[in-house]
């Protein structure tokens, strides 16, 4: 049996053209699809055309795209974080074309780009404010919130011809470890995860999604043996019996830390017999194959070759003027969605913080802003482990802004950071989180929360000071 047609395959767009003989040998050799990370637009919809053009199967072009294109490859549109987006969006007929208006243009850049899979939404219950990994990728805390937005992008997406696929089953939100590093315990009982964590799923199956993607996740109550659901039988089971999905179960990526003890190719194996049907992003595809032994997996074959045969690979022509007004909406959103807790007192003798726990230069624009207001403003930028003082700060309206990203391989926030804050606390007037809004949580503080870093966030944020 080709195993290579149950696997995606990692493909990095800034060295589409300089591993191009490579991507193209595994199209030969039958791959099932790629997923993309990086590149410049235009380099990356050319390969996808000639990969497509030299495949005897549709490929599966996939991303993750939670937040738009841009979040992948330059030249797309970035939206704000899912979080972000439901702290924007009120449940009326006005803000909800709005949110259609944006999930559409998700759908219709990727399609330009030649993508036709996008692993969103997260239907993950962020319920543990310590949540590394998912936070503002989530939509929110409770099942009604996950549920109203994962449903309506589902439908928007698979409306345009776009795989839709929902993350990360049985549900990564109430955990405090990422399992990009490690692997998590889910250590609730069948009838709690039935009760929270398993509803957005469920009404996803029922809304038709086409694929739903396995979490390297231990649930004991779902399987007491101790392996990671994505490698799981009995998860596959109650997915397929319980819940009644009968469309297409791929794992989360081969070379995150939470396979636990395995190696890649031992968890491929492992998963395929559990009735797994995808293996994503295997770190090497070839040695994965040659490793797998003999062994008839139909049915899983049979359910991705259905999926393969409707996919459409033409790309979507798209305008730069529809690429601009993309642009437009996504700063109307991120305006939208900056939500303040607590009063704002009026802005005198201003001196802003910053504090950068991802260890690049963010803030400009936000110290720009408040600049132009404010004259007299005194401005200081930190990094991960700079040590800072407030002596020279008396008498002044103090604004703490920290930056501080939810993403893979980080690990959630630094002792720093932690420590930063709590030097802050009593001090600060207002802090504003352009990320992980939970930061700020045990503080009794005016609070702003952004959820994410972009020059959009950033100028609202200063044009409500």
């Amino acid at each position: 049996m080709n195993f290579y047609k149950f696997m995606i395959a990692r493909l990095n767009g800034k060295e589409i053209e300089n591993n191009f003989d490579y991507y193209l040998r595994l199209v030969k050799k039958g791959i099932a699809g790629f997923i993309i990370f990086g590149g410049r637009l235009d380099n990356v919809r050319k390969g996808i055309k000639e990969l497509q053009e030299n495949s005897a199967k549709p490929l599966i072009i996939s991303s993750d795209l939670e937040q738009g294109l841009g979040q992948q490859l330059e030249g797309g549109t970035l939206f704000p974080p899912a979080m972000g987006v439901a702290s924007a969006i009120k449940k009326n007929q006005s803000d909800i074309r709005l949110l259609r208006k944006a999930f559409r243009a998700i759908a219709l850049e990727a399609r330009y780009a030649g993508i036709n899979t996008i692993f969103a939404p997260v239907l993950d219950i962020n319920t543990n404010p310590g949540n590394p990994i998912i936070s503002t990728r989530a939509f929110g805390e409770d099942p009604e919130t996950v549920s109203f937005f994962g449903l309506e992008m589902i439908n928007v997406l698979q409306e345009n011809e776009i795989i839709s696929c929902g993350k990360h089953f049985p549900g990564h939100g109430d955990t405090k470890v990422d399992s990009h590093i490690s692997l998590p315990t889910i250590s609730k009982g069948l009838s709690a995860l039935e009760q929270l964590e398993f509803i957005p799923f469920g009404d996803a199956i029922k809304q038709k999604v086409k694929m739903i993607m396995l979490g390297h996740l231990r649930a004991p109550a779902l399987d007491s043996s101790g392996l990671p659901a994505s490698l799981s039988e009995k998860t596959v089971l109650y997915l397929r019996e319980k819940m009644k999905f009968n469309g297409i179960i791929i794992t989360d990526a081969l070379n995150m830390g939470g396979i636990g003890e395995y190696s890649e190719e031992e968890a491929s194996l492992i998963a395929l017999k559990a009735g797994v049907d995808i293996l994503l992003h295997p770190s090497d595809p070839e040695k994965t194959a040659y490793y797998l032994e003999e062994k008839n997996f139909s049915a899983n074959a049979e359910r991705i070759s259905r999926l393969r045969n409707k996919l459409n690979t033409v790309p979507f022509r798209f305008s730069r003027l529809q690429f601009k007004k993309n642009r437009e909406l996504s700063r109307k959103l991120a305006k939208m969605a900056v939500k303040i807790s607590g009063a704002i007192k009026p802005v005198k003798n201003p001196a802003l913080i910053i504090l950068n726990d991802d260890m690049d230069d963010k803030g400009n624009v936000l110290t720009s802003g408040l600049k132009t207001k404010y004259k007299n403003i005194i401005c200081k930028s930190y990094k991960r482990d700079e040590v800072f003082s407030l002596d020279d700060l008396t008498g002044r309206y103090i604004i703490a802004a920290v930056f501080s990203s939810v993403k893979a391989w980080k690990g959630g926030r630094s002792r720093w950071l932690s420590e930063s804050i709590k030097k802050l606390e009593g001090k600060a007037d207002a802090f504003i989180s352009f990320g992980n809004p939970y930061l700020f949580n045990d503080i009794n503080c005016t609070k702003i929360s952004a959820y994410w870093s972009s020059d959009s966030a950033q100028s609202a944020v200063a044009e409500l000071l």
